[in-house]
Formats: C-alpha cells, sequence, structure tokens
C-alpha cells in the first residue's frame, strides 16, 4: 500500500515550533466484554503557549478513506481552571479534521483529555492503508494519527506511558519508539506518525527491532521476524541510518485481502484466513514497506511526489534484496516482470500525477500508477547515470544525497531530485521527468536493476478492456544466481 507517515502527509499546519520542557502523554486501555472498549488519552504540557482564536489542536477524523477516531469528553484544562473550546471540522483532500480552538489564552501548564474509540468494521469494508484504531481477539493496533491529537511542531521531552490497570493481567503496550514507558526527545509529530500496539501482544524482538502480533497465525511469523530483522540491519547500514529503533507489527484482518503500510521507524502488514502466507510470498511487500522509511519527498500537494516514494520503494524491495543475497536472480526477475505487467497494462497509466492522486481512493487502478511509473522511471535514472559517468555514480548515489539533504532539515520536493540527479551526473531529465509526470508513454531501459538484465518489447492486453498494448518482457543472459553480476 505504501508510505503513509508524516513526511509523506505532513498536515497544514502554524509553523512556529514551540521549544517544551516536557510533554508527557497517558494512554488508558479499557476491556469490556472481552475486548478493549475505549482508550482515555491525556496529554500534559509545560510551557504550551497558545491564545485566544489559535488552535489548540485537531484530531484526524480520517485519512484516506479510513476512519480515524473522534476525541469524545473532550476536556482542556490550565492553571485557571477549564479552557472552553470552540469547534470546527474541515476536509482537506485526502483528510478530515475536527478543530478546537480556545476561547481564552492559556495559562502555565496544560491537561488536554479525551477518549477514543476502536473502529467498528462493517460487512462493505475491505483492505486499506492501516491507519485506523482497531480491535482483534486480545489487543488492538493502531496507527498514531487515529488516537494522538495533532498540536502543531513541537520539539522537546516526550514521555509516554501507559495505564494498564482496565486492562487483562500481563498486557503491554508498545510504539515504534519503545515497548511500555519510556521517554525521548525530539518532534511529538513522530509519535502520531508510529504504529501502536496493545493488549495480549506477543513479540520476537532483538534490542530496538522487534515484530509484534496480537492473534497467532497459522504461519511461520518468527521466521518473518528473523529475515526482516537481517533485512533491517543491512538497509539500515546502506541508508546511512544511524537510528536503532524500528518494530513491525502484524494484524489479523477480517477481508480476503491483505496488504501493509508503513509509518516512521515502523510498518504493519496484514493476513487473513483466506489468503496463504508465508516468508517467500511476503519478502516483497515485507522489503518494500521497509524501505519508506528512508525515500521520500515532500508530498504537499497529495500525490505530487508519490511517484519517488512508492517507486524509491519498489525499487530497492527489489535491488537491495537482491545485492544483500536475500533473493535470487530468479526471483528479482519475477517481481519486475509483475510490475511491468500492473503498469504498462493499467487503463489509468496516461493520468497526470495529481489527476490520479486525486481519484486514487476510489479507483484502485490509479492507486497504482505512482508504484510502476516511479520505479521503471528511477529504473531508468539509474541506466543513465551509470552511462554519463562512466559507472562511477549510480542512482544510489542521488537518493542517499537527497537523504542527507532531509536529515540536515531541507525540505524537498521534485525539483530537489532533478537538481541532484544534474549535480551528480550533468544529466537533464527535466523532459523525461515530464512525459513520466504527465503519462506519457516511455519504455523500461536494459541494465535497469542490473546491468545484464535485458528487456524486450511485446504485446499485452489492458487489463480489463482487452485492448492490445505495449509492454516489455525482462530476462537475463543467465539465470544461474551464482553467476550473475552484483552491483555494488
Amino acid at each position: 500500500m505504501g508510505s503513509i507517515y508524516g513526511k509523506n502527509i505532513r498536515e497544514e499546519y502554524t509553523e512556529r515550533t514551540e521549544n517544551l520542557m516536557k510533554c508527557r502523554i497517558c494512554l488508558k486501555p479499557w476491556w469490556e466484554k472481552g475486548e478493549i472498549s475505549r482508550m482515555d488519552v491525556t496529554f500534559s504540557f509545560d510551557g504550551l503557549k497558545r491564545y485566544r482564536e489559535d488552535e489548540l489542536c485537531r484530531m484526524q477524523l480520517s485519512a484516506h478513506m479510513v476512519p480515524g477516531c473522534d476525541a469524545l469528553d473532550f476536556q482542556a484544562r490550565d492553571e485557571l481552571g477549564d479552557v472552553d473550546v470552540e469547534v470546527s471540522c474541515s476536509e482537506p483532500y485526502p483528510y478530515r479534521y475536527k478543530h478546537f480552538f480556545l476561547k481564552r489564552d492559556l495559562q502555565g501548564r496544560v491537561r488536554v483529555s479525551y477518549t477514543v474509540k476502536p473502529r467498528p468494521l462493517l460487512p462493505t469494508d475491505r483492505c486499506a492503508p492501516y491507519l485506523d484504531f482497531r480491535c482483534e481477539e486480545g489487543g488492538a493496533t493502531s496507527g498514531g494519527g487515529s488516537i494522538l491529537a495533532i498540536f502543531g511542531e513541537i520539539e522537546g521531552e516526550l514521555s509516554l506511558s501507559w495505564d494498564m490497570s482496565c486492562m487483562p493481567a500481563g498486557s503491554r503496550g508498545i510504539c515504534a519508539f519503545g515497548e511500555g514507558d519510556f521517554t525521548m526527545e525530539g518532534s511529538l509529530n513522530r509519535l502520531r506518525e508510529c504504529y501502536f500496539a496493545l493488549g495480549q501482544v506477543k513479540s520476537v524482538t532483538s534490542g530496538d527491532f522487534g515484530l509484534y502480533w496480537i492473534t497467532e497465525p497459522p504461519f511461520d511469523i518468527r521466521a518473518i521476524a528473523e529475515y526482516t530483522r537481517d533485512l533491517f540491519a543491512k538497509m539500515q547500514d546502506f541508508f546511512h541510518d544511524q537510528e536503532s529503533n524500528y518494530r513491525i507489527f502484524a494484524r489479523k484482518d477480517p477481508y480476503t485481502h491483505s496488504g501493509g503500510s508503513a509509518m516512521e521507524r515502523s510498518y504493519m502488514f496484514g493476513w487473513n484466513d483466506t489468503e496463504p502466507v508465508s516468508l517467500e510470498n511476503k519478502k516483497s511487500i515485507l522489503a518494500h514497506e521497509m524501505v519508506h522509511n528512508w525515500p521520500h519527498l515532500c508530498d504537499e500537494p497529495f500525490g505530487i511526489t508519490s511517484w519517488y516514494s512508492e517507486g524509491a520503494a519498489e525499487y530497492y524491495s527489489v535491488v537491495l534484496p537482491l545485492r544483500m543475497g536475500l533473493i535470487s536472480a530468479r526471483t528479482a526477475l519475477e517481481e519486475i516482470q509483475k510490475m511491468t505487467d500492473d503498469y504498462y497494462t493499467n487503463p489509468t497509466r496516461h493520468m497526470e500525477n495529481l489527476e490520479a492522486a486525486g481519484i486514487c481512493w476510489e479507483d484502485r487502478r490509479a492507486q497504482k500508477l505512482p508504484y510502476g511509473r516511479g520505479v521503471f522511471f528511477l529504473a531508468n535514472t539509474d541506466v543513465k547515470i551509470r552511462h554519463a559517468t562512466r559507472n562511477k555514480k549510480s542512482l544510489d548515489d542521488v537518493v542517499l544525497s537527497l537523504l542527507d539533504q532531509a536529515r540536515a532539515g531541507k525540505v524537498l520536493g521534485n525539483e530537489s531530485f532533478l537538481e541532484t540527479v544534474k549535480e551528480i551526473s550533468g544529466l537533464d531529465l527535466t523532459q523525461d521527468w515530464e512525459t513520466m509526470r504527465t503519462g506519457g508513454h516511455f519504455a523500461p531501459l536494459s541494465g535497469g536493476f542490473r546491468e545484464d538484465f535485458m528487456v524486450t518489447q511485446k504485446e499485452a492486453e489492458e487489463a480489463g478492456t482487452g485492448k492490445k498494448v505495449v509492454s516489455y518482457q525482462w530476462s537475463a543472459m543467465d539465470i544461474s544466481a551464482d553467476r550473475l553480476p552484483q552491483r555494488l
């Protein structure tokens, strides 16, 4: 499903940053009639400066067509007592928010509390990005954006604690940044932008890496934990990542199809009772969602840089495991061929990026476009850079440079990508990018993904219409994994 975490969905908000001494969050889930019925959420701030008519906070009622949580029994207090608020709603695509505006200035320490309830599932619901606060037998999982209010760009000492006094013995609370109670320095939004699990949570952990689940699945989830631990260590090294926290969450779906979604330092994948699951058939999505932790550009308005985040996730979900010896060349070619068939037979492939983004949560065919056009544009970019620099530089240099710039605090967009390509290789890919952005046809180049991977044109049928269209077939000179050269 792709990345849905903060750097790709940064909400409109005041640019003011408030450096706080402390922000404390307490989560108290309630167990009633064999399940989690609700959760009380309390924020305590030292020195929160907000004034009359300012927005105190907002709740994400939905995102990408996925229901979030309303803030029930909302209360705000400061050192003068109760704080009255005025409520309004807004719908900036693809979100819906409830806003709480102050009727007077805040004074001193501030406490905000409310209750959230898990999403009730309907028979008509289907698999969608894993953002919702959802129960399964024994506990619940959620994206932070559904349960935690938005207070803007707040930095400081953040403390998260769990009150399990109304839960069964042995209940646990986990988020991407820690198990149980913990304190960290950083942005409050990072907690909103990661995954949570609570209740009778099972796990396999190694240091700050872990895989967590509630319902015991009918497949070897511990093998998946071992594979993803090794994969993360290798990807962390490639992307020059110094942060140790990374956690994966598995959720049982009531659907006939499941997927995965990435957030800050975490991702979630789903499983169900009708689709067979094994390590082999999960390797691709596991790698895709993990890559989302790193390459991304500012996606405002929504969909303007999805080609990069989704394309990079597709590209490196194949290239890195192949280089690292975690998948064979044959498996890599099979994955690349699936991407090719999906994109070049997609009836919406000629839509412009923002046009496709505007309907992607209603038309799943348009939702797939950033994946296909992004991965082949990036693979072609790699080929062109290598040719222009006589193999001294590659797409890797562009991606890692952009990542360094983002870590330095720069806000990066499409222009940043094109400028970085030009700085590294001397190439001006503006026209190629325009062709990709507007849905023009472009062919994948031989040597994409690996030097000896070749591509030839073929005829195919457009999905759903049967219309004859141009597509492509991938092959290699020698499919023996041992004899294929490694791209470093």
